[in-house]
């Protein structure tokens, strides 16, 4: 039975994909588009269009080709027979950005129980070459004992053994939560797509050094700093991983103990890089993983970052206007940051509000 691929264009998808190539410390040497409307069983993408990855291969002699196509373990393999190069998916290049930048052992965990449960149904016995997790990089080589030499049984052991660790932490990070209830702080969460200048903000609010780079999920690990929104008065501001459109499934299941502790959360901080196309998607995608976690019910307001790289104001207008109740910050040169925290303070008065979400737009 043929498969037929029902195209949608998606700049932001092919951005992404751009970004995390570059995040994952790949050269991007050329870049080839093809529209499949026909998904082949073999190589998924046509005859013709195999041909032209394999010409442009043998012109510009890469050492990796990375696709943003959602390959099979079939698929995968016979085009690297016909490439005679490692063929990466979306999927590996993610995990391996995760791997390389988790700090904390907690994280560490996750991402290896991510990788392992979307390796496990992909593994079919000898074949590319893929480490251990255990190894100091990601996926495509490093230290640590070959998992096409493990069986699966093993590989499931250690999900097993994976799984139990990351719910102890889970329960742990449980009693802490409980813990901190009880004192009756208001917490701040800075949520939204990656790269959108979360950290910066967290720095500006808090006067912290939290590290900035301009990269895709350099930050992994939560992150939480004290700020004080009045005299006396202090608020638990917390930075998170980064969302994106279309994580892989194991990911999202791997962090949910993660996302977990954003249950506490009084207030949500949804930052958005106002100097990006498709403002719109990005804020849709982040609420569709609130909502698959059950916590789109949390009050949020959005911050529209980085609005010192827009020259033109209309933009910022048609933005206040279709996000009302809009305040204007600047999180690098300061301004508008006491109009935040009048209403951070006013939220931490009545954490129960209902009220809509306002909207405050912040430079980088």
């Amino acid at each position: 039975m043929e498969r037929y691929l029902a195209w949608q264009e998606n700049p932001q998808d092919d951005f992404d994909f751009i970004e995390l190539v570059l995040a994952d410390s790949l050269s991007v040497c050329g870049i080839l588009k093809f529209r499949v409307r026909r998904i082949s069983p073999k190589t998924f993408f046509g005859d013709g269009q195999v041909r032209r990855v394999e010409e442009a291969g043998l012109a510009l002699k890469p050492d990796i080709i990375a696709t943003n196509a959602q390959l099979s373990p079939v698929h995968q393999r016979n085009l690297e027979d016909r490439w005679k190069v490692d063929v990466l998916t979306r999927a590996d290049v993610i995990f391996d950005i995760f791997a390389k930048n988790a700090v904390t052992a907690e994280g560490k965990l996750q991402v290896e129980l991510a990788r392992l449960t979307y390796i496990l149904p992909r593994l079919t016995g000898i074949g590319k070459e893929l480490t251990d997790p255990g190894g100091d990089v990601g996926t495509r080589g490093g230290p640590g004992e070959k998992l096409t030499a493990l069986t699966k049984d093993q590989i499931r052991r250690r999900i097993r053994l994976l799984e139990n660790r990351i719910e102890h932490t889970r329960q742990v990070r449980e009693l802490r939560r409980k813990k901190r209830k009880k004192a009756g702080l208001f917490n701040v969460s800075l949520i939204g797509y990656t790269n959108s200048g979360k950290s910066s903000l967290l720095n500006a609010l808090t006067k912290s050094k939290v590290q900035v780079d301009d990269r895709y999920f350099t930050t992994l690990d939560p992150t939480a700093r004290v700020a004080y929104v009045d005299s006396g008065n202090p608020v638990v501001i917390k930075d998170t991983v980064g969302f994106l459109n279309n994580l892989p499934e194991e990911l999202l299941s791997a962090f949910r103990a993660t996302m977990e502790e954003l249950e506490e959360t009084n207030l949500f901080l949804l930052v958005v890089d106002a100097s990006r196309e498709n403002v719109d998607f990005r804020i849709a995608s982040v609420i569709q993983i609130l909502e698959q976690f059950s916590l789109s019910e949390i009050p949020r307001i959005i911050v529209f970052n980085k609005v010192d790289l827009i020259d033109d104001p209309r933009h910022l207008n048609l933005l206040s206007e279709k996000y009302p109740n809009s305040v204007f910050v600047s999180a690098r040169r300061g301004d508008g940051l006491g109009k935040l925290f009048e209403i951070v303070k006013s939220k931490s008065r009545s954490p129960s509000s209902k009220e809509k979400p306002a909207v405050i737009r912040a430079d980088r």
